[in-house]
């Protein structure tokens, strides 16, 4: 199995895309199995030549020759999802930055999400350009068209304060949503609905997602207690760390990080079964 993963060369992308990558594996490969949990990131999946069996919160990846063409968002699933890769297989997942996505679509991001697993096809050309873009091997050809694709579809987002307000809340995770609606002149009903059209998730999940995935990058070296996470990580104490951790994994913290792998640069790639 060959995975590789990329940044943005293009600067304009790179503030709204956090990267992709391409994972192609052949038939005779064994079967990959992981997990994938909750996060701020809007994430777009192709792939072609697959058939899908989607069960409750699990996904079963079959390499096939049905031409079928599978193109997937997902940013609203609030617990893990088990993936299974079985045979020959041809993909590439984009990850956006919260907000990130809005900027290329003509609609709010909670329209393109009605139901899971349904389809994602924003624009007229985006399947036959997929397509070819699936057929590369030469990655530096597929880097190219990729860049070029997203930014020929980008329109830019900007709100009056929601920008600013999820800069702030990310920089000072402790302040009241209250406290929000005071400094921007609004409710905290019109923050909540803002969130769910354009992240597809509340606020407090919002916070309770970043948390979880910021404890995930300060304990990569795996020598901090579960004390010190609590505390440094603004966790009322022990128990709520452990409460969020099964809630968003499911699994307790001790055995969640003696599973899982990550790549360089600090940033969580897969559990493995």
């Amino acid at each position: 199995m060959r995975l590789e993963l990329f940044k943005p060369r293009n600067k304009i992308l790179a503030e709204y895309m956090e990267g992709y990558y391409f994972l192609v594996k052949d038939d005779g490969s064994a079967p990959v199995e992981y997990f994938t949990f909750p996060n701020n990131y809007s994430i777009i999946t192709i792939c072609e030549n697959v058939e899908l069996d989607f069960e409750d919160h699990s996904i079963v990846a079959r390499g096939s020759n049905n031409g079928e063409f599978i193109s997937e968002l997902i940013c609203h699933y609030r617990k893990p999802i088990k993936v299974s890769l079985q045979g020959s297989m041809n993909e590439i997942t984009f990850y956006f930055k919260p907000l990130g996505l809005n900027a290329f679509l003509d609609h709010p991001l909670k329209e393109y999400t009605s139901e899971f697993f349904k389809g994602f096809f924003p624009y007229d050309d985006y399947r036959e350009f997929m397509l070819e873009i699936l057929k590369k091997n030469d990655f530096e050809q597929r880097i190219e068209m990729i860049e070029n694709y997203w930014m020929s579809k980008f329109r830019g987002f900007e709100h009056s304060f929601l920008n600013n307000l999820i800069d702030q809340m990310l920089s000072d995770p402790e302040e009241s949503l209250n406290n929000f609606a005071i400094k921007y002149k609004t409710s905290r009903q019109t923050i909540n609905t803002l969130f769910d059209h354009h992240l597809c998730k509340s606020p407090s999940d919002f916070r309770k997602i970043q948390r979880f995935r910021e404890t995930l990058i300060k304990n990569i070296d795996r020598n901090t207690s579960l004390t010190e996470l609590s505390y440094d990580n603004l966790f009322y104490d022990q128990s709520h760390l452990i409460k969020d951790f099964k809630s968003l994994t499911g699994f307790t913290p001790k055995k969640f990080f003696k599973n899982i792998s990550f790549y360089q640069e600090g940033k969580v790639n897969w559990f493995f079964l």
